[in-house]
Formats: C-alpha cells, structure tokens, sequence
C-alpha cells in the first residue's frame, strides 16, 4: 500500500485574468511529493484492494466532508475521545495515490458568523483547527472549497482555512483568492479548478470565466480535474435534469451543460457535489462525470435520511494522459451523527449504478467491495 505525503511548500504566484483584463495575484502550492511505504491499517479492509497499476494514478474521490461545527455550540462537535470519524475509510482511502473531497465548511477557532440566515436555523459551519486536522491524518491532498459554505465565516473563515490547508499541504481551488491549484503524484501533474453558484466562489454559471481558468490550467499539468458544487438538494434531487436548476429562488446551473463545457475545454474528469444526494455518472467524449457523489462525512447537523445518508468513495485509475481505465463505487452509509460505515448492501453502488444508466445510459458503472 502507498501513501503520498507532501514534503515541501514552495509558493508560487500566479497572475489570473479574468475577463474584466483585471490580474489577481493568488498564491499556488506547488511542492515535491515524497512517496512512502505504510503498512495496511485494517488487513480486512485490504484484502479486496488491487495494487495501483504502473502505469496508472489511483485516485480516492469523496463528497460532501464536514466532521464537525463549533458553531452554533461545540455541542455539534464529535466526541474526541471516538477518535477520527474518517478512521473507517481511511485504509480505502490510503490504498490510492491521490485523496480528493469537498470541504463543505470554513476551519477556524474563532472567525465570527457572517452568512446572513433567516428563520429558526442558520445552517453554518465552522470546524476547529484540531477536528480539521482528521482530513490530514485521513491522507486528503486536495479539498474543494468553491462551495456554499466556505463564506459561512466571511473573509477572515476563508483565510483561516486557506491557512489550514497551506500548513498541511492540502491543495484547493475555487474561491478568488485561490482560484486553481497543481500536485505532482508519480511523476503526473494534477490540475484542478472548481466552481459554484455562491458568493466568493468562482461562478459556475459564467461560461466564459469557466474557459478562461481551463485554458490557463490546462498547460500547467498532465490530467486536469474540475470541481463543482451545483444543483438542486434534497432526496427528490437524484436525476440530473437537462437545464437549469432553481433551487429557493437561486439559480444553481445547468450542471450537464457545465460538465459537457469543461470537457470541450480541455477538462479530464468532471466531479459534482452539492445536493446532497447521489447522482448519476456519464461518459462523455471518453471523460467522465459524477454529477453528485452526495455526501460522505457531514456530522450532525445535516438531513441524513435515506437516501441522503448514502456515502459513495469513487476510486478512479486515469494514465497521465488522463485516459480513463477503471472507475469503482465502493459503498458507505452515514450512521449516527454522519459517520460513515461500511454498507455491505451496496447501496450507493446500485442507486449510482441504476441513475447512471437510466439519466445516461451509462452501463459501465464498477462495483467496489471491501468483505
């Protein structure tokens, strides 16, 4: 079993245009990555997990991450002495050169509220630095954050997290003070970009903007990787639409037409979040999408009945040519507050599966087993 690990953080600065001609200087991490030998955590875990091929890059692919708010009280927070909520996939997850996910919250101690809620409930979330750490010791190297609610906290939770990440070599893309990001993994360089509906997130719905960070990413790496958080929620969300989605009177893409649209502009592989539901996946012009990988580890303060507790890990192997060879659904459920479990009744693979083909006519969907 490998795990990567990153080893260096070299900064570097990048001159985004965008299409007002206006440069944004962002910061890029860009380090060495140092490959070492670890020893499988769980043997029971392993024993159905193939060796990554030479000359492909295994790739571990979550939804929805937030294992734990301070706000409103720390009440929402996970016992520490339970250990890391990850801690069952975590050998899954490390039995691939590359971990990726969406960071569906701000990290910081302290940044104070500034998403402006109405009603009862005001769904913002907040991780502490020392909960956030657990994506580290899971193995993650890079986290969506051009979603919902990483402006939960304002500019000061944005920086808190980009802070985070930077100090534990965690890439990211999506928001205007980062907008894309690269790693290196077995001699292949990475690319990603993402995009969302939301304030200080790359707009998905400006189909110019959408070109312009793949054209300037896609000289920069060997297989480049786009992001989105887009999409209607909730358990009557499964089935991809064609056109837009209004969701609560906000307009939250054309995500087919999105996908279709990075794929012409140079992206190698399409992966969605935010409804919090499952969805499909599609092949197109040989490149694939996943329209929702739902969530994976949302702690207690989200809907987790089914089918919104249903926890796909998408493990993909794509040659640095970002040629597809393999994609496999292995199949969690969220128990409790949101921990995820193994579900030995495959569940997300078999919605997945059956979304896939009826939305997409995508037969080719793989099942992952862990028993």
């Amino acid at each position: 079993m490998q795990k990567v690990t990153l080893a260096t953080n070299n900064i570097q600065v990048l001159f985004f245009f965008g299409l007002t001609g206006l440069a944004v200087v962002s910061p890029l991490f860009l380090g060495q990555i140092e490959v070492k030998e670890t020893l499988p955590q769980k043997q029971e875990f392993t024993r159905a997990i193939q060796e990554p091929e030479s000359d492909t890059i295994s790739i571990s692919i979550v939804g929805d991450l937030m294992v734990g708010s301070s706000y409103p009280s720390t009440y929402f927070l996970p016992k520490e002495e339970d250990g890391n909520i990850l801690q069952d996939a975590m050998p899954l997850l490390q039995s691939t050169d590359l971990r990726i996910g969406n960071l569906e919250s701000a990290v910081s101690d302290n940044a104070p509220l500034y998403k402006q809620c109405g009603g009862n409930q005001c769904f913002a979330f907040r991780t502490p630095l020392k909960y956030a750490q657990w994506y580290k010791d899971a193995g993650f190297d890079y986290l969506n954050i051009s979603n919902n609610h990483s402006f939960d906290f304002g500019m000061k939770g944005v920086q808190h997290t980009l802070d985070f990440l930077e100090k534990n070599n965690i890439r990211t893309s999506g928001v205007p003070q980062h907008p894309i990001d690269t790693l290196t993994v077995r001699n292949t360089k990475f690319g990603f970009a993402s995009f969302a509906p939301h304030s200080n997130c790359l707009d998905l719905n400006d189909d110019s903007l959408v070109r312009a960070n793949i054209a300037l990413l896609r000289p920069m790496c060997d297989v480049l990787i786009v992001f989105f958080h887009g999409g209607g929620e909730g358990a009557s969300r499964k089935h991809t639409p064609k056109g837009r989605e209004i969701f609560f009177g906000q307009d939250r893409g054309d995500v087919r037409h999105f996908s279709h649209l990075c794929i012409d502009a140079g992206a190698d592989m399409v992966i969605g979040s935010g409804p919090h539901v499952v969805r499909g996946m599609e092949l197109y012009k040989e490149k694939l999408v996943a329209y929702s990988l739902g969530n994976f580890a949302t702690y207690h303060q989200f809907n987790l009945k089914s089918p919104n507790n249903i926890a796909p890990l998408l493990q993909v192997k794509i040659t640095n040519k970002g040629i597809l060879a393999e994609n496999k659904v292995f199949s969690f459920i969220q128990e409790g507050e949101g921990i995820p479990k193994v579900d030995s009744t495959m569940g997300a693979f078999k919605l997945i599966s059956a979304l896939s083909e009826e939305d997409f006519g995508f037969k080719d969907v793989g099942a992952g087993t862990l028993w």
